[in-house]
């Protein structure tokens, strides 16, 4: 299961259609976790990179003894780095959620949206932003499914959303210090280990 997968049972809103206030909130939550990981994870690149340093006037066995740690350090910035990107993942998914919340409930209005939202729970929403790779125009589109819509004013509505390329929003890498070759390939390696044990 990917990291996209994982999103689907991780934004906590339970089996009711969230609310976009509760979305904003949620998405708030997000970035402070964000913000507070981004330094701690800087400080452990900063410690990797002085033991680095210092190994370079060593003997070899002061240098093994340098590995250990910087072997220690780098299982935690990959497990840091995983994190990360998953918040970063959940925060972009939830600024689509509320979009297309915000589009669905202007485009269906009213009782049609009363309809959907009578029928769908926030898991089966986050799976459809899935299996549509977050295209807002597919995804109302499969709510106006779900609910029979088919009334005429609100497909021309759908029609008319711009089509949008899912690149734009979900080809963006998590942004993170540059750091050395070295380390990013052993980070990429211990990353690559902790995604398979972890889903």
């Amino acid at each position: 299961m990917g990291i996209v997968e994982s999103l689907k049972g991780t934004l906590g809103f339970g089996a009711k259609v969230p609310k976009v206030e509760e979305v904003q909130k949620e998405r708030m939550r997000r970035s402070m976790k964000e913000e507070q990981a981004i330094p701690e994870l800087r400080k452990l690149k900063d410690k990797w990179k002085k033991l680095y340093e210092e190994g370079k006037g060593k003997d070899k066995y002061e240098r093994r003894a340098l590995l250990r740690q910087m072997n220690r350090i780098e299982g935690e910035i990959a497990t840091k780095d995983l994190e990360l990107a998953k918040v970063d993942l959940g925060i972009r998914a939830l600024d689509k959620m509320d979009s297309i919340l915000s589009k669905g409930k202007e485009i269906f209005r009213g009782e049609f949206w009363n309809k959907i939202e009578g029928r769908l729970t926030s898991e089966k929403l986050m799976d459809i932003m899935v299996d549509e790779n977050f295209n807002e125009k597919q995804v109302l589109k499969r709510l106006g499914e779900i609910a029979k819509i088919s009334d005429k004013h609100v497909l021309d509505a759908i029609e008319e959303l711009p089509d949008e390329e899912v690149e734009e929003v979900w080809g963006k890498e998590i942004e993170t210090e540059e750091l050395d070759e070295i380390l990013d390939k052993k980070i990429e390696a211990q990353k690559k280990k902790l995604e398979i044990e972890r889903f």
